[in-house]
C-alpha cells in the first residue's frame, strides 16, 4: 500500500536501510583494524604513529557513524509510525487474499494467483483515488478498503460455480467482521453448529 500510496516514503525507507547498513559495516571494519594494527605493533603502542593516527582517525569516523545511526533510527521510527496508518488497508488486503485461497477447499478448480491479486490491488488503490490528494489517511484507507472489497467480490464471482457464490460471500463477509471484532462468538457458534453441539461445547 505504502509504494502506490506514498512512494518517498517507501524510498526513503529503502534509502535509511541501505544507510543504516554501511554505516554498521564502517563500524565493523574500523573495528577489524585497529585489532590488526595492534596485533602487528611491536613495542610500545604510543611510539607507534600509524596506530596512533589510525586510532584518532577512528575515533572520529565512529563518532559521526553512531551519530548518524542514531538520526537514521529515529528517522526509520517515523518512517515506520507514517507506514503504520495504512495497515488496515494491508489487513484487509491479506485476509482477502486468503478468503481466495481457503476457496480452493471448496472446490480444488478455484486457484487464485497471487501475482494477479497484487495486480487486482493495485488497480484497486488507483480506482479508489476520488477527488482531493489532501484525504486523511484513515479515510483513504476506508476507501481503499472498500473499492478493494468490492473488486475481490466482482473478480472473483466470475469464476464461482453459482452454488459457491453466497458460500464466497459470507466468508468474506465474517472474516472482516471478524477482524473488526463485531462477531458475537457465541451466536457465531449456534449459527454454524446448531443448537446440539453448542450445548456440547
Amino acid at each position: 500500500v505504502v509504494q502506490k500510496e506514498e512512494p518517498t516514503l517507501e524510498k526513503q525507507k529503502s534509502e535509511l536501510t541501505i544507510r543504516v547498513a554501511t554505516g554498521k559495516r564502517q563500524l565493523v571494519d574500523l573495528e577489524n583494524e585497529i585489532l590488526r594494527l595492534l596485533s602487528e605493533t611491536k613495542g610500545s603502542l604510543l611510539d607507534d604513529e600509524g596506530l596512533v593516527n589510525t586510532l584518532q582517525q577512528s575515533k572520529i569516523t565512529s563518532e559521526a557513524v553512531v551519530a548518524q545511526l542514531a538520526e537514521a533510527e529515529q528517522t526509520e521510527i517515523k518512517i515506520d509510525a507514517a507506514r503504520m496508518g495504512y495497515r488496515s488497508a494491508a489487513i484487509r488486503a491479506s485476509l482477502a487474499y486468503f478468503v481466495l485461497d481457503d476457496m480452493s477447499r471448496v472446490d480444488p478448480m478455484y486457484q487464485f494467483s497471487l501475482d494477479a491479486y497484487v495486480d487486482l490491488f493495485n488497480m484497486s488503490i488507483d480506482s479508489s483515488r476520488v477527488g482531493s490528494l489532501d484525504v486523511p489517511v484513515h479515510k483513504r484507507c476506508e476507501d481503499i478498503n472498500t473499492e478493494h472489497t468490492l473488486a475481490v467480490y466482482r473478480y472473483t464471482c466470475r469464476g464461482l460455480f453459482e452454488a459457491h457464490k453466497l458460500l464466497f460471500s459470507l466468508q468474506l463477509c465474517l472474516k472482516i467482521l471478524e477482524t473488526q471484532g463485531n462477531i458475537n462468538q457465541e451466536e457465531f457458534n449456534f449459527f454454524s453448529l446448531g443448537a446440539g453441539l453448542v450445548d456440547r461445547l
